[in-house]
């Protein structure tokens, strides 16, 4: 497809998707090529786009980042969730209780969206960012919203209309076996995420967060560094989440998303 042939509106989501992934700073020559247009046409949209704040230019460098005015615009999504501050409250106890890197994040739109994380306790990070989208076939915060996504139908097309990368020995890629581990998280209530997503030695347990009427609406995870004792940790940790689970559930209103 010729990307030039993209209205403006078009051109500038394209750009900013482009600088939305790792390692987040890019030459303008590189976003005309990732995103397949011409280079005279990204200088010109990034010249506004720094105007007003949504990229900035690092001086030093000349790469290109997400500006600030993006962020603001995050946060106001982010604060449209009316129970945030005891989403915190509780992420912290578990946090406090485990001793690792704990995260919630939500379907929306078909998107799963990290919205808050705790990684206080940690050396080493998680990147459990807010903001961060999660694909359908790794991780536990995917795994686990679509396994509980109410059109499982829309589930399938979404599935078969893509191709996964197989980051490490464990991601699953094939539409088939992603939907044996949807029914099989639907069926332990709970998922777990073993070496699939950030490396050879991380381990992620997850489960859903249910409004009133029984529905689906969110994930609370946690990952941890694996060691010998791993299974017997996935077994206190999800007990833990669930606990919290519950929890979550008394404060959530029943239109959340």
């Amino acid at each position: 497809m010729n990307k030039d042939k993209l209205s403006n509106t078009e051109k500038v989501i394209e750009i900013l998707m482009v600088l939305s992934r790792e390692p987040y700073n890019y030459k303008a020559v590189d976003i005309s090529h990732l995103s397949g247009i011409n280079r005279t046409t990204i200088h010109r949209i990034l010249s506004v786009l720094i105007q007003h704040g949504f990229v900035i230019q690092e001086e030093a460098s000349k790469l290109y980042k997400i500006g600030p005015m993006l962020y603001n615009i995050g946060s106001v999504y982010l604060n449209s969730f009316s129970y945030e501050d005891k989403v915190l409250e509780i992420l912290n106890k578990i946090s406090q209780r485990v001793r690792e890197s704990v995260g919630y994040a939500v379907m929306d739109n078909e998107k799963v969206i990290n919205l808050y994380a705790v990684e206080m306790y940690q050396p080493l990070k998680m990147n459990y960012r807010p903001g961060w989208l999660y694909p359908m076939n790794r991780g536990s915060y995917g795994k686990c919203l679509w396994a509980y996504y109410p059109d499982q139908e829309r589930v399938k097309e979404l599935l078969y209309s893509q191709k996964f990368e197989k980051l490490y020995p464990n991601t699953l890629t094939e539409p088939e076996e992603i939907l044996k581990e949807y029914e099989n998280i639907r069926k332990q209530g709970y998922v777990i995420s073993d070496e699939e997503t950030f490396g050879p030695s991380v381990v992620g347990v997850g489960v859903p967060v249910f409004n009133t009427k029984g529905e689906v609406k969110a994930c609370i995870a946690l990952a941890f560094i694996k060691g010998n004792d791993y299974k017997e940790k996935i077994e206190e940790f999800k007990e833990v989440l669930l606990s919290h689970s519950k929890e979550l559930t008394k404060y959530m209103p029943n239109n959340y998303l």
